[in-house]
């Protein structure tokens, strides 16, 4: 009995791991499909993916460079060097009735905009050792961090209009302090790094942008002095915010920073998911996203897997997982097609936002130890 039950277990360990290696030999095959997707909307002359648009490029460029990190592709480095030349300093043409301008530094109308990139170049400097990637994040904060006021007792715009102010602003320039601050950067604008980092945070929780099932709403409004949260709930609002969280809590060691954290990836995983558990963008899925959410879903799987790295638990690992293999094996048809927004149904419409998206997802399965 002892001799069969060995022969039990053992042959049991056999199918699972050739079971999980099944699963990262399909998700590899998967990732070399979307890399290569990715590859034929590239466009060299401008350092920017077709199909898609300019905030989404850095998130594609960002997508690439975790996936060049673990498969040690060296082809990625000549993107990101390639992208950076062509985007640092550009004209933009005249269109709905403004003048043409020069676009430098990635200084535009839009904060958001400004963090993505920011983070993307970040994410440069960590992979190539190049300082000059590096060095255009911290310009890049400098400017974003113009976009806080006191009215509504803080928190930054999303635009320069100085209407609304965006959660995702906030997310991006609280992941960016913090990111900045173990780079070793000084006082920007007055204030240290985590300072920033800090004031941020706390004026998110004191704005109540979280709602009453824990998850971020999408940003305050200034309506004739009244200072509320507009209601709209989007996935990558609960990921960005994971890192900066993280990170806050490795820099103070002050707990509740990573309790935020914990809470605001349960919620997500618990409400933003199809009936199935697979992550869904629930204000537009499947056929309403626009080009911007289409681009969601893989950042709060870039974030979650930050989250996962500094402090694993069982049910992100099975969460990643799980999506992951439905994305192939639904969206992707097995790896015959391009996947569209939904990670759970085949789709017509695919863009480079989508696809790098998807990209995010897969890389988050495939670092996943």
């Amino acid at each position: 009995m002892r001799t069969l039950f060995v022969t039990i277990v053992l042959f049991c360990c056999h199918v699972s791991i050739a079971k999980d290696l099944s699963d990262k030999a399909k998700i590899e095959n998967g990732t070399k499909v979307l890399v290569e997707g990715l590859d034929n909307w590239y466009n060299a002359e401008t350092g920017q993916w077709e199909t898609t648009s300019w905030w989404n490029a850095a998130n594609v460029l960002t997508a690439l460079i975790n996936y060049g990190r673990h498969s040690g592709d060296k082809s990625i480095k000549k993107i990101v060097e390639n992208t950076f030349e062509k985007t640092k300093e550009f004209e933009v043409e005249a269109q709905d009735g403004k003048e043409a301008w020069v676009c430098k530094n990635y200084i535009n109308e839009y904060y958001d905009d400004e963090g993505w990139w920011a983070l993307a170049w970040l994410d440069a400097w960590e992979f190539t050792g190049d300082y000059r990637y590096l060095e255009m994040a911290r310009v890049i904060f400098e400017d974003i961090t113009k976009a806080w006021n006191e009215e509504c007792s803080g928190g930054m715009y999303w635009k320069k209009e100085l209407s609304y102010k965006g959660t995702i602003t906030n997310n991006l320039a609280l992941t960016l302090a913090t990111r900045l601050h173990l780079a070793d950067t000084g006082e920007v604008n007055g204030r240290t790094c985590l300072q920033w980092a800090t004031a941020i945070w706390q004026w998110m929780i004191d704005s109540g942008l979280l709602n009453n099932i824990g998850l971020l709403q999408d940003g305050i409004k200034n309506k004739d002095g009244n200072c509320d949260a507009v209601t709209a709930v989007w996935t990558y609002n609960q990921g960005v915010a994971l890192t900066g969280l993280v990170n806050l809590y490795s820099i103070t060691e002050e707990m509740h920073y990573l309790e935020s954290a914990y809470n605001l990836a349960n919620a997500a995983i618990k409400h933003m998911v199809s009936e199935h558990g697979i992550l869904k963008e629930l204000n537009c899925e499947p056929d309403n996203c626009n080009s911007d959410a289409e681009q969601f879903k893989g950042i709060f799987m870039r974030h979650l897997s930050v989250l996962n790295k500094y402090s694993p638990k069982k049910e992100y690992s099975q969460f990643m997982r799980k999506n992951a293999i439905s994305l192939f094996n639904n969206s992707m048809n097995k790896g015959k097609s391009l996947p569209g927004v939904s990670w759970s149904l085949p789709s017509e419409k695919t863009t480079a936002a989508t696809v790098s998206s998807a990209l995010d997802a897969f890389n988050a399965f495939l670092s996943d130890k």
